[in-house]
């Protein structure tokens, strides 16, 4: 970890004052995982001060209209200004400062709520409310012994996941949500509420053993999030004596579709008459994760890790509601274009074709983003025993890898909280 510390510090890409964001949030990451909390939240903290600032360079605003939107200063994507709550508070959780953690657990909704506020009725973001943000909210309250709020945070995750069938951005209801959310309503003596739960999520309440040695929570990132390339749509005319050819042509689609058109029958073919229209958008490319499952061992007893949020579905989805909110800045950029070449035309024909083939070459989408996020995160409840605990995580892939992690902890009768992280991936990423 500290050699990729000092090598964020050496790289020019993210030393550019239009990335400054990017080297907060990789470097944030990098220190979260390395066990500096400190380090990391005071990093998280600048991002965040960042985001709120709104810098953003008019220069680099004027090139991204006209050339590159990766010219301008990158703001980040909705999904990635909320992961920052998350680890700011798994930092202040880790440095049992739970108060501040809750805060900040706190914050990843009311950031979602502030975000969508801001776009119109019709193009509003489909990741809207953060059910892993109200578990984490219910774990910390539960680990700060107040229970009233851990039901109430329980049940608003158990809510978001009933309002949409059981699913919500690629994650179906967990098991330990619904058992937590009953047992918390069971202590607080809200009977009925347990009865009328148990019917919503066809299930039973199944009473906890209470341990002398608290319990661990085990969070697991495992994997890395899709990265950004980028999708171009080429539309290409050809000219001819009679009959031209307008090409549509997308990799991704394999589409070449050449469509013959009429040219007026001048019999005249000039380096002039091509014209060229290049569009690129952004796209998300998954990167598979190398483990696929995993599970804690401890005294012959067995505990699955249970999926709690989806990043690699989030990011996809965020995506397209952005890009059909932004279909007009891209055809403000491709109008730019396409005036100044038409300007030149006027002036000198043929060097006006090549302002449009220039136009082309220049054009690409914003492929930015923070690519350290885990793809996916699970969870797990483990009782301990009092005294010294030894966890065995085993993990498990489809290409028939295995691998073991083992972890020491202290029962001392509270909640505790650990993580564990695999960013290995099953394929090489070309980036």
């Amino acid at each position: 970890m500290q050699g990729a510390l000092e090598v964020i510090e050496k790289n020019k890409f993210l030393g550019k004052p239009r990335n400054h964001l990017l080297y907060l949030l990789e470097k944030g990451k990098l220190a979260y995982l390395a066990n500096d909390y400190t380090l990391s939240n005071s990093l998280f903290n600048e991002a965040d001060l960042f985001i709120e600032s709104n810098k953003k360079a008019i220069g680099n605003q004027i090139l991204g209209v006209l050339l590159n939107p990766q010219k301008e200063t990158y703001q980040g994507e909705d999904f990635e200004k909320v992961a920052i709550h998350y680890y700011k508070a798994l930092n202040y959780m880790f440095l049992n400062k739970y108060d501040e953690a809750i805060v900040e657990a706190k914050r990843i909704s009311l950031q979602l709520q502030k975000i969508n506020e801001s776009y119109p009725p019709e193009k509003k973001n489909r990741y809207n409310d953060d059910a892993f943000a109200h578990i984490l909210q219910g774990l910390l309250y539960e680990a700060s012994g107040d229970i009233n709020n851990a039901f109430i945070a329980y049940r608003n995750a158990v809510d978001l996941y009933l309002k949409n069938q059981g699913t919500y951005i690629g994650v179906t209801i967990p098991h330990q949500l619904c058992q937590d959310m009953l047992h918390t309503a069971n202590v607080m003596g809200f009977i009925d509420v347990v009865e009328r739960y148990e019917k919503l999520l066809n299930t039973s309440y199944i009473p906890k053993k209470i341990t002398k040695g608290g319990e661990a929570i085990l969070f697991w990132e495992n994997g890395l999030a899709p990265y950004k390339d980028e999708t171009y749509y080429t539309f290409t005319i050809l000219p001819g004596n009679d009959i031209g050819f307008l090409t549509i042509i997308n990799e991704d689609l394999s589409l070449n579709l050449p469509l013959p058109i009429p040219t007026g029958g001048n019999n005249r073919s000039d380096f002039s008459d091509l014209d060229i229209f290049n569009v690129a958008f952004p796209k998300y490319v998954s990167r598979p994760s190398l483990y696929n499952s995993a599970e804690a061992q401890i005294d012959s007893t067995y505990y699955p890790f249970q999926l709690t949020q989806n990043y690699e579905e989030i990011a996809f989805k965020t995506l397209k509601d952005r890009t059909l909110r932004e279909i007009g800045k891209v055809a403000l950029r491709l109008g730019t274009k396409k005036v100044s070449e038409y300007v030149v035309k006027n002036q000198n024909s043929d060097l006006g074709a090549l302002l449009g083939v220039f136009n082309a070459l220049t054009e690409g989408a914003d492929t930015r983003n923070w690519q350290s996020l885990p793809n996916k995160i699970f969870y797990s409840r483990i009782p301990l025993k009092t005294g010294e605990n030894k966890l065995t995580v085993s993990l498990k892939s489809n290409q028939q890898v295995s691998s073991t992690i083992e972890i020491n902890i202290q029962g001392t009768g509270d909640i505790l909280f650990e993580k564990i992280t695999t960013p290995e991936i099953s394929t090489p990423n070309p980036y």
